[in-house]
């Protein structure tokens, strides 16, 4: 008694994942032309553009503590004057 084989029939072709990989590259938008890069070069895009954000974080925060922000003059930051309420009765 042997068994049946349970390879699946050769007529079935695999489907493509993503439907957008056979359009043309005109035709694509930003996220799909970024989806069909291979994987370790996304890795690489996104590393580097976390990289640059880090570096902007810690740059304006040298630059904040080099130039300190100056204070506002005294009339601008008063709150402007209540005028009396009168009761009626």
């Amino acid at each position: 008694m042997s068994q049946p084989s349970r390879a699946p029939p050769q007529s079935q072709q695999k489907v493509s994942e993503f439907k957008f990989r056979t359009k043309p590259v005109q035709e694509r938008t930003i996220f799909e032309s970024f989806a069909v890069l291979p994987a370790r070069t996304r890795l690489y895009i996104s590393l580097g553009i976390t990289a640059f954000a880090a570096a902007g974080i810690y740059v304006s925060d040298q630059l904040e503590k080099a130039f300190p922000a100056t204070k506002e003059p005294a009339a601008i930051s008063k709150p402007p004057p209540q005028a009396p309420t009168s009761t009626l009765s």
